[in-house]
């Protein structure tokens, strides 16, 4: 097993199709077939089940995906890392973010740095503060904006905005659309809220809330996916309550944004790397920009 053969599988997986992983690698289908073949052979082991429409991984093959990611960014920040010896600021920077607020913070900053480092690219990925903390813990990118808090023992941080937390309803033409409304008159509806994870504190936040206003509500969906809560409350199945930012990615004349008024929502977001990473000279100054 090498490196090339990890890029392929990467494709294939992150593609879902061989013949799309092949154009995206600029080869025919029948070698990346065989690339594919020879590494489980190689490995003793199914990586993906094939149908005629679709690809699935086995539990090996979600175990390589992940390895393999580790093992590729690890990789390419090394060669990054010795490549500046030599070259300057140059090269491409992985950065991440949660839809919404990093649609507010990094478009900006990503203009305002391409002006003065024109030679430096970027690698967006999104995700879920999760997701964020898993990409940096594997490399594949250098900083992430995050919603507070996180380990400060692992991450170097740098505090960026304090957000409100907002509800989100469906409202057709006729009705009103106050500015705020309170936890138990929202509560008449099914609520939609963002999805409890390990270390991260929101869904308790906005259920200490609840509980402080004497509200016990009916959920009807969790979920760690802003715009599918929000697709939700666009169909009329309940009332989301999430970050302003999130709010603002879909919008519509249905669904219309109030502050919660008698509870003081809101998450800390912050821009963070890994401490005992050695930072690659256009992260650094990228991260200057903040």
């Amino acid at each position: 097993m090498d490196l090339r053969q990890l890029r392929y599988f990467m494709a294939i997986v992150e593609e879902g199709q061989i013949s799309r992983a092949a154009r995206r690698l600029h080869m025919a289908q029948p070698p990346l077939s065989l690339q594919l073949k020879t590494l489980e052979e190689e490995l003793g082991v199914q990586l993906i089940e094939r149908n005629n429409k679709s690809l699935r991984l086995t539990e090996a093959g979600h175990a390589l995906y992940q390895r393999a990611e580790q093992i590729l960014g690890l990789v390419n920040a090394t060669s990054k890392e010795i490549r500046e010896f030599d070259q300057g600021l140059r090269g491409t920077l992985g950065i991440g973010s949660p839809p919404g607020i990093g649609h507010l913070t990094m478009p900006p900053r990503i203009a305002a740095f391409h002006k003065r480092y024109p030679e430096v690219t970027f690698q967006w990925r999104e995700g879920n503060t999760f997701r964020v903390l898993e990409l940096l813990n594997t490399h594949v990118i250098e900083a992430g904006i995050v919603r507070l808090p996180v380990d400060d023992n692992l991450y170097a941080i740098k505090p960026l905005v304090t957000e409100p937390w907002v509800a989100v309803i469906r409202a057709s033409d006729d009705d009103a659309r106050p500015a705020s409304i309170a936890l138990a008159e929202l509560a008449r509806q099914p609520l939609l809220l963002m999805q409890r994870q390990q270390g991260i504190f929101w869904h308790d936040m906005v259920w200490d809330a609840l509980r402080a206003a004497e509200v016990e509500p009916t959920v009807f969906c969790e979920s760690d996916n802003v715009m599918a809560l929000l697709t939700l409350v666009e169909l009329g199945l309940g009332a989301a309550i999430v970050p302003r930012s999130a709010a603002a990615l879909k919008s519509g004349p249905q669904l219309h944004t109030m502050e919660i008024s008698d509870a003081t929502l809101e998450s800390d977001v912050a821009i963070i790397w890994l401490k005992n990473q050695r930072l690659s000279a256009a992260a650094k100054a990228f991260l200057e920009m903040f």
